[in-house]
């Protein structure tokens, strides 16, 4: 908002054409047009003295937004310009700036900015929000004390990538992971007091926006949505009603047949006394409704791919179902509510330590690609992202009806839209044609047949892309601003087979089996810090396919030497594409589909199954014993699993050393005892590899990591040798943090996403459905971040201490919460409160808390029950992680009584906790250190410390904690592989756990 007052008529003056009678809103189109007139050239020249008179440093000439402002302030020395960001609603400070109704949309304007060089100076004038959106100006006057703009300085912006060109020496310390991009920039005018926790965010300079910096509770990236009053009076067009989209809606989801649709239709209008607002009479009416409300996306096409295989004479003609990807792409852009959401713009972010500005990474824009992109597009240009998967189903229980989608998402949408199964998520775009043959299934030239017809049947689907990636394309979108798009492929999602078939490489069985660099076949278990051998380019393959020189021979000898098939790839027909670079590791069937089921766990049933039958038995009670925990399934038996989704497998990797540790000792099984070490190195792998939020720090301790675990796998292999470790799996990590650099955090290029997708695919097969219960929420209380639920009944403290007259932990209940009372809610001027036995207690059951991860700094929440009747009647008493006093130090307890208690007609939320020792470094085991677990002891029963009164927003977080089974002293552990918070925190937290 302005900090001096304004002026009713506000006039600028052009630098180029000398007008003097321009209102400020109208400067960027008048400038825009001068521009043209008189020459680029001229006018950066111009601009450029005129600047260098203003104090504005220029080291890039960026859009006329920015010079339009610079401009402004240099003839006016009381008139200082400023941009503001617009699209993203009200600003932080208060207001709200309007929205600039144009945007650039020729190519002309690329030419008015030299490209970025090695010192890159990103400027603008203050700025009240950071987000992507486009900027507007307006002018303050009478402002000579104005603060400076902002400036960010970076020391290199050319190089963007950890990956190794197989040159650099092996280097296995983390601290000599280069990451250029994260080097935080040089600010100049920036604010004198910078706060733990603030955020910087700079745009790309191509944006026109200066970089800003927000205070924690002040920092929000969430986009505007549009403004109700703009959207059209029947949204639900062209169904007649609400009412007639609900039922059609629900007719779709259900996947209802004709005769289903009929049957309800004449059940609702039999039983409904006025039927009005419900049209629809028959099935008919749904599916013209439908229809009709079909052509606001592209309806699918068939193209026919015609192709001789081998010596046939008569071509094989294949049938592609597609909608083509750019079209799809802008029918999301056309709706007036999407719109507003897309991003347009690169950013990086920061985060203030209290040392320095550390980067972090999440949504694709933040990345490395978007922003190397950005620099590579027209100023003004808008990237248009997509995320492509593709990956061949089967849709029958039986296995016999295949299909071969392709799958679509926008990067530029965030996670929250992208990801979801709503509108704006992602979406089939296209089905391949299934190629089989099983006379000729095997043969090397069936292989290279298949891949021609998946490749060309991909160019239909992308061949709008590839001209468009080039050209750039004009375009209204439904926030009624018109832009030059540039279609992208950013990343490209598939399983290691799929992967394969994209990169047109020989799989498994080739010389170099990786998609992505040239690591030789036996070599694929040693990994780097960074890759350790050359990247794959495009032109190693094109120099080769079009050299006319080379005999068919000589040709496939060549090729083969770089394991790659005789097969022009269809991603090197699009600009802006790199496919080895697109393609990505995928979570899902690298980790838990792949690397941990296929092989880990694999090793583990195969070493179990040699042991005695009492040791399987053992590991599966083990299991069964592990507590109940959110989003974590529960096992009762894990030796005998053979074959689940990959979540359960997830599941399985994250407690199965817990659940075993006591079986495959060091003594009794030395095979076992080695494997669980080198588990217990994947499972930190995997949940780095899974955070939300990506930093400099955790991408080094991923690398440290993968380090470590190729060091245990290369020494397991060698006492172990039956089991080969040398498989596409077991390298394709090597790449990961390259893919989060470049792309964003591993949910955006997670195959999970996708394969979620392939359930309505089945369900619409099957034509059925089904539903699972949803356990209602009860109606908690809340205090601060804390909420309890599942009250009880009133209790006086006399009844309460009668009840439980024989549990230890009650005893002297009344005096003990006396003596915590008067100690942690003192009054000089009271005296000593007295609790009189009739006071009245509340038990509460239920704590859903809400914590700030430390991974996102986001809101996450936990659910813990306190209850002596829980499922089945059994008691479950959750375990905490809460701070001790006020100061940083943290606690580990068991839930023991969570109540409620008044006084003065003040609630005291207070929980009674059995609290729990950390074991130090002197009394751990090797075999904690070796498989990395985090020892508690319980304090005796008798001891006076053992129980505690806290209150209960002391409480930061819940935590799995299981007993040790072969401890008679109370000896626990706190599995700290539950979630990536968990993760952090603990060795934050407890930093002797990390030894």
């Amino acid at each position: 908002m302005a900090r001096g007052p304004k002026k009713s008529e506000v006039f600028v003056t052009c630098p180029q054409c000398g007008n003097d009678k321009l209102k400020p809103t109208g400067l960027v189109n008048h400038m825009r047009a001068c521009a043209k007139k008189l020459g680029i050239a001229k006018a950066a020249e111009e601009l450029k003295q005129g600047l260098s008179g203003a104090g504005t440093s220029y080291s890039t000439f960026l859009q006329p937004e920015v010079v339009g402002v610079c401009a402004a302030r240099c003839r006016s020395r009381s008139k200082v310009a400023r941009l503001t960001d617009t699209s993203l609603g009200p600003s932080r400070r208060g207001g709200t700036a309007p929205l600039d109704p144009e945007r650039p949309q020729d190519a002309a304007s690329a030419s008015a900015s030299s490209q970025m060089g090695a010192d890159v100076s990103v400027q603008m004038h203050d700025l009240t929000q950071h987000d992507e959106g486009r900027p507007s100006v307006e002018v303050d006057v009478d402002m000579p004390d104005a603060p400076p703009p902002l400036i960010a300085i970076f020391d290199d912006l050319a190089s963007s990538s950890t990956s190794s060109s197989g040159n650099s020496p092996s280097t296995s310390a983390a601290d000599d992971l280069p990451l250029p991009t994260f080097q935080p920039p040089t600010l100049r005018n920036a604010p004198s007091e910078i706060l733990v926790d603030d955020f910087l965010t700079v745009p790309h300079p191509h944006s026109g926006r200066a970089p800003t910096i927000d205070h924690f509770e002040d920092f929000n990236r969430s986009a505007a949505d549009l403004d109700p009053s703009q959207l059209p009076e029947k949204p639900h067009h062209p169904f007649n009603t609400l009412e007639d989209f609900d039922f059609a809606d629900f007719t779709r989801r259900t996947s209802l047949n004709q005769g289903e649709i009929n049957t309800l239709l004449a059940l609702i209008h039999r039983i409904c006394d006025n039927p009005s607002s419900l049209t629809f009479k028959t099935a008919k009416d749904v599916n013209q409704a439908w229809e009709i409300a079909s052509h606001i996306a592209p309806s699918y096409r068939a193209h026919t791919v015609t192709k001789k295989y081998g010596t046939e004479d008569v071509p094989r003609s294949f049938t592609f179902y597609y909608r083509p990807l750019f079209e799809w792409g802008l029918s999301l852009l056309r709706d007036p509510i999407l719109a507003y959401k897309f991003a347009w713009d690169a950013i990086r972010l920061f985060k203030y330590n209290g040392q320095e500005w550390e980067r972090f990474i999440d949504e694709p824009h933040t990345a490395d690609g978007f922003w190397h992109i950005q620099s590579a597009l027209p100023i003004g240009a808008g990237p248009l992202c997509f995320i492509v998967y593709a990956d061949k189903t089967r849709l029958s229980s039986f296995g016999t009806q295949k299909g071969y989608p392709i799958m679509a998402r926008i990067a530029n949408l965030p996670a929250e839209i992208r990801n979801g199964t709503g509108y704006g998520g992602g979406q089939v775009v296209g089905f391949l044609p299934v190629v089989e043959d099983k006379n000729a299934e095997g043969d090397k030239e069936f292989t290279t047949y298949k891949r021609i017809i998946w490749h060309e049947s991909f160019w239909v689907l992308l061949e709008q892309v590839a001209l468009y990636a080039k050209t750039g394309y004009k375009f209204r979108c439904g926030d009624n601003i018109e832009r030059i798009l540039y279609p992208i492929i950013l990343i490209l999602v598939a399983d290691y087979e799929e992967q394969a078939i994209m990169s047109l490489t020989r799989g498994a069985n080739g010389l170099f089996p990786c998609p992505v660099c040239l690591v030789p076949r036996d070599k694929q278990i040693i990994l780097g810090i960074q890759p350790l051998f050359p990247l794959r380019q495009p032109s190693d393959g094109q120099a080769i396919l079009t050299d006319a020189t080379l005999s068919k021979t000589e040709l496939k000898s060549k090729l083969k030497e770089l394991s790659l098939r005789p097969v022009w790839n269809v991603f090197w027909k699009i600009p802006h594409c790199n496919v080895y670079r697109a393609l990505s590791w995928d979570r899902l069937h690298a980790y838990h589909g792949g690397l941990f089921s296929d092989h880990l766990f694999d090793q583990f049933q195969q070493i179990v199954a040699g042991l005695e039958k009492a040791c399987t038995t053992k590991i599966n009670d083990q299991a069964d014993a592990i507590p109940s925990w959110p989003n974590l399934n529960h096992f009762t038996s894990i030796c005998s699993v053979t074959y689940t989704d990959g979540k359960k497998y997830e599941d399985i990797s994250k407690i199965i050393v817990h659940a075993s540790y006591n079986v495959l000792s060091r003594d009794t099984s030395p095979q076992g005892y080695l494997l669980l070490q080198c588990i217990r190195l994947y499972v930190i792998l995997d949940i780095l590899a899974g955070l939300k939020v990506q930093t400099g720090h955790t991408l080094k301790m991923y690398a440290t990591q993968l380090v470590s675990f190729s060091a245990a796998i290369q020494n397991y292999a060698r006492q172990y040798p039956a089991k080969n470790w040398n498989f596409p799996k077991a390298h394709t990590h090597q790449h990961l943090i390259d893919d989060i650099i470049w792309k964003g955090v591993t949910a955006v290029f997670n195959a999970k996403l996708f394969e979620a997708m392939h359930v309505p695919l089945k369900t619409i097969y099957a034509d059925q459905t089904n539903f699972k219960e949803v356990e209602a929420q009860e109606d908690p209380f809340q205090f601060s971040m804390i909420h309890l639920g599942s009250k009880q009944a009133p209790v006086t403290l006399a009844q309460l201490e009668a009840t439980n007259r024989d549990d230890f932990d009650f005893t002297r209940f009344r005096l003990r919460l006396e003596e915590y009372f008067n100690s942690h809610f003192p009054d000089p001027g009271r005296k000593w409160i007295r609790l009189n036995a009739q006071e009245q207690i509340t038990e509460m059951r239920y704590l859903r808390i809400d914590y700030e991860s430390v991974v996102t700094w986001r809101l996450e929440t936990d659910h813990l029950r306190c209850s002596p009747a829980w499922r089945q009647n059994e008691g479950r008493w959750d375990h905490i992680i809460y701070r001790i006093g006020r100061d940083k130090t943290i606690g580990f307890a068991q839930l023991i009584f969570v109540f409620l208690f008044t006084f003065n007609g003040i609630q005291y939320p207070t929980a009674l906790i059995s609290t729990l020792d950390v074991v130090r470094n002197a009394r751990r085991s090797t075999r904690d250190h070796d498989l990395g677990l985090c020892h508690v002891r319980r304090r005796q029963l008798d001891t006076p410390t053992r129980l505690e009164f806290i209150p209960i927003t002391w409480i930061l977080r819940g935590a799995l904690v299981l007993d040790d089974f072969n401890s008679t002293t109370g000896d626990a552990f706190v599995i700290d592989t539950v979630d990536g918070d968990m993760f952090l925190r603990l060795k934050r937290d407890v930093p002797l756990w990390n030894t």
